[in-house]
């Protein structure tokens, strides 16, 4: 007979590894390609951390279950919607279906509008009957969607087809038409709603495609506050993209704080990657890796143009900055539109950011003003000339949109001679810089990239700076 304490250890671990499998067939079904391999070593790294560690858990699947930085996004939120109290589960599963009940009435409606009652008198007498459209359920979803005007045309159309004589009605004919018009609105609908950037297999489980559906809600939130132009974000977006801005900048701050990196060269083991990458031997160290010290970390510098044009812009760079600032040290900040000032102290006070914002917006003389980059740029040179360094990355937020701008783009080469770069974050459509004179003269003096949305700043920090 078992011992108590071994039954329920043994269930414990049964229950575990159910879990893992079914998260697992989760993942699978919002497109990640996981091998069964992946799955095993997942396990294994579970068995080598603490499993009520929320951090570590997810640590663990996203190191054996994740490719790259869009597949670990993927597990995250997955692993958030999965591994939840059974309440936020109960309302979940409860909402999503009151939803598919919605969507039922929605398609029975369709169908009833999309068939049609017909009449025809002959020689033998009057004869009756009922006709439906043969179309898929996604075209009839795609009929449910439609606005009111849209959907009666169509019904119109079906209507002026099927009177006057049945036996010369093309019925093919007629729901190809109806079908073209469909796939057309489609396609619209497409451009003028989210899709999720993935195709997403519905398990037929309540419970499964609740979540599916939460991680795919989650997924378009997140894909179009990060393509959306930072000036159109409206107020209520504001919380979620303040979480985005800190995850960006936490993000670039773990990478810029690490003090060894991965190489070939043998000088200190890494113990800790050498086990994960051995776990798939069962823990023995088969494959070794090394790590060598990093090469000095960069200095920042970054002046943000607060014009009016700019400040909503320089608000957001801002937060992102700020969130650099708590763990990266070399980081100094400017404001500038027809004088500059320094904010770093604000930034080191180690107040929340709405009241660094606040107290800065307040305090400042030139939030809202023209715009003059030459006057910065000599005051920069001129009063903080010590930060302008070999090892310093000179970041300008602003449209170009400036006085001076030719003065200003001689003063750029000065700077640019005392700098390891300057880069320069314009806000402007990059359709539209060909046609902008102040565009084409700074451009030859530094890196000008477009970035007028968080997922451009993204892609340059992590692709420029971290290169």
């Amino acid at each position: 007979m078992s011992h108590p304490a071994q039954e329920n250890s043994t269930g414990r671990q049964r229950y575990i590894e159910n879990s893992i499998v079914r998260f697992v067939d989760a993942l699978r079904r919002l497109g990640l390609r996981i091998s069964s391999a992946e799955v095993i070593d997942a396990v294994r790294g579970l068995q080598m951390v603490d499993i009520i560690d929320r951090e570590q858990v997810l640590a663990v699947f996203q190191g054996t279950l994740a490719k790259d930085e869009t597949s670990r996004k993927q597990v995250k939120r997955a692993f958030d919607a999965y591994f939840t109290n059974p309440e936020n589960m109960e309302k979940r599963v409860a909402q999503y279906v009151e939803g598919q009940e919605k969507k039922a009435v929605e398609m029975q409606a369709a169908e009833k509008d999309l068939s049609f009652e017909w009449e025809q008198r002959g020689q033998d007498g009057e004869s009756s009957g009922q006709l439906q459209l043969k179309l898929t359920d996604e075209e009839k979803q795609v009929y449910a969607r439609l606005p009111e005007d849209k959907k009666q045309k169509i019904r119109d159309y079906l209507q002026s087809q099927f009177q006057g004589n049945r036996i010369n009605s093309p019925e093919q004919l007629i729901t190809n038409v109806v079908r073209s018009s469909l796939n057309y609105w489609k396609h619209r609908l497409r451009q003028e709603e989210a899709y999720p950037p993935f195709e997403v297999n519905y398990a037929g489980d309540p419970e499964m495609d609740s979540l599916l559906d939460e991680v795919v809600k989650q997924t378009i939130q997140e894909e179009d506050l990060l393509y959306e132009d930072m000036q159109k974000l409206a107020d209520r977006d504001l919380p979620q993209v303040g979480v985005l801005i800190k995850k960006l900048s936490q993000k670039l701050a773990t990478r810029i704080s690490r003090r060894y990196r991965q190489s070939k060269k043998r000088s200190r083991l890494d113990l800790r990657r050498s086990i994960r990458h051995n776990m798939r031997y069962g823990g023995t160290l088969f494959k070794l890796d090394f790590k060598t010290r990093k090469p000095r970390k960069p200095r920042f510098l970054l002046i943000a143009d607060v014009s009016g044009s700019m400040a909503k812009y320089a608000g957001f760079i801002l937060q992102f900055i700020y969130g650099l600032s708590s763990t990266v040290e070399d980081i100094e900040s400017f404001v500038f539109s027809e004088g500059v000032e320094r904010i770093t102290p604000y930034f080191r006070a180690g107040h929340p950011f709405d009241q660094t914002m606040t107290d800065i917006v307040n305090r400042s003389k030139e939030w809202g003003k023209g715009t003059d980059l030459y006057k910065a740029l000599q005051v920069i040179e001129n009063k903080y000339g010590a930060l302008l360094r070999p090892d310093t990355f000179l970041i300008i937020l602003s449209d170009t949109k400036t006085l001076n701008y030719a003065r200003a783009a001689e003063e750029m080469t000065k700077l640019r001679k005392k700098v390891r770069e300057i880069i320069w974050l314009n806000t402007l459509p990059k359709k539209s810089w060909d046609d902008t004179p102040s565009v084409q003269a700074f451009c030859a003096r530094c890196l000008m990239y477009e970035c007028n949305t968080l997922a451009h700043l993204e892609r340059i920090m992590t692709s420029r700076i971290l290169k």
